[in-house]
């Protein structure tokens, strides 16, 4: 629970810690326009020796650069003047490891199992916090009633304050971890069912590319107005364009926008729109969101962060608590054992 608590309050920041990290490969400073995709790889081949581009990733800033996925990790590239301003490695990062920490522990499928349970737990102590606090109802923190009076307000305070954030977090999680138990009762719930994605029956063609990666994002454009692209996969890898795209006003389902091309003629095999989403899939949608902080924006994000960091204050003053009662049994148990031998 302290590992989920500490690294969930740094991953409410990732991207912005990220840039924080990196500011040399992440900021630039905007041009009068921004070079094609088709001038972007031109400039990454020329100056990483010609590796293939698996995937773009437009920037959603005027100021923030644009990642180019390579075999070989993920290059960033200034939009406006074509230069590579570095390379990393995918997932080796820092935040790398927190991610992989957070998810499953860095053990995998163990790992995985460990969390999601940690989460119920997380979700219990809530519940069980509060049934403790409702006799006494305490608010106040006292200093000079000694150590044990001191973790013990400071427990019951700050327990209660965060009872509704630590409370949300913590269902969001076992909802997440526990996806796919979930998914099906809030299915039978609402009456609904995972949305059809729209597809057009044909099947990828190989051969020559008619169509480039700009009339790719033009064409996904053209049938999403208003929606931006975040993610551009190439036809190698799959056989068709892959658009995702965003509507950045929808924090909730906003990013599940899919058209996948055929890049013989642009044809849209795939359709899959954030508006058609089921009931189901939107309250799924809103459980992640919820879960990350992203749902209301800047607000939420940072009350799950300092939620997230609140589980390992309530940890570290629960174990005071019992350490000192502990200590307090142990001395008792002391003395009628010497009164006993007497």
């Amino acid at each position: 629970m302290v590992i989920q608590g500490i690294t969930g309050s740094i991953m409410a920041f990732e991207p912005e810690l990220d840039r924080a990290f990196h500011p040399h490969l992440a900021y630039v400073r905007p041009g009068a326009e921004v070079l094609s995709l088709k001038d972007i790889t031109g400039a990454v081949s020329r100056q990483l020796g010609g590796e293939p581009v698996v995937a773009y990733e437009p920037s959603l800033s005027p100021e923030l650069s644009c990642e180019v996925l390579l075999p070989s990790g993920v290059a960033y590239v200034n939009q406006y003047t074509g230069k590579v301003l570095g390379v990393r490695v995918r997932g080796q990062t820092f935040l790398g490891y927190v991610r992989a920490l957070h998810v499953r522990l860095g053990f995998g499928a163990i790992g995985r199992n460990v969390l999601r349970w940690s989460a119920v737990a997380a979700l219990l102590s809530a519940i069980s916090g509060l049934y403790l606090w409702w006799p006494i109802k305490r608010m106040s923190i006292h200093v000079s009633g000694g150590p044990r009076r001191f973790w013990f307000d400071l427990h019951s305070v700050i327990g209660i304050c965060s009872l509704l954030p630590l409370t949300l977090l913590a269902a969001s999680g076992v909802v997440l971890g526990f996806e796919s138990q979930a998914a099906s009762l809030i299915y039978r719930i609402t009456q609904s069912a995972p949305t059809q994605v729209s597809r057009s029956g044909r099947k990828p063609t190989t051969g020559t590319w008619l169509i480039d990666a700009d009339a790719a994002v033009a064409i996904a454009r053209s049938r999403m107005p208003g929606a931006v692209p975040y993610r551009v996969q190439m036809p190698q890898y799959g056989g068709l364009y892959r658009v995702d795209l965003m509507y950045l006003n929808d924090r909730v389902a906003g990013s599940r926008n899919v058209i996948a091309l055929d890049p013989s003629d642009g044809a849209v095999v795939l359709l899959n729109r954030s508006a058609d989403l089921s009931r189901g899939d939107w309250i799924l949608a809103a459980n992640e969101a919820l879960h990350t902080g992203s749902i209301l924006g800047m607000p939420t994000r940072v009350l799950a962060s300092l939620s997230s960091l609140i589980v390992f204050v309530q940890a570290l003053s629960g174990a005071f608590i019992w350490l000192h009662r502990n200590r307090i049994l142990r001395a008792a148990i002391r003395s009628a054992t010497e009164e006993l031998s007497k």
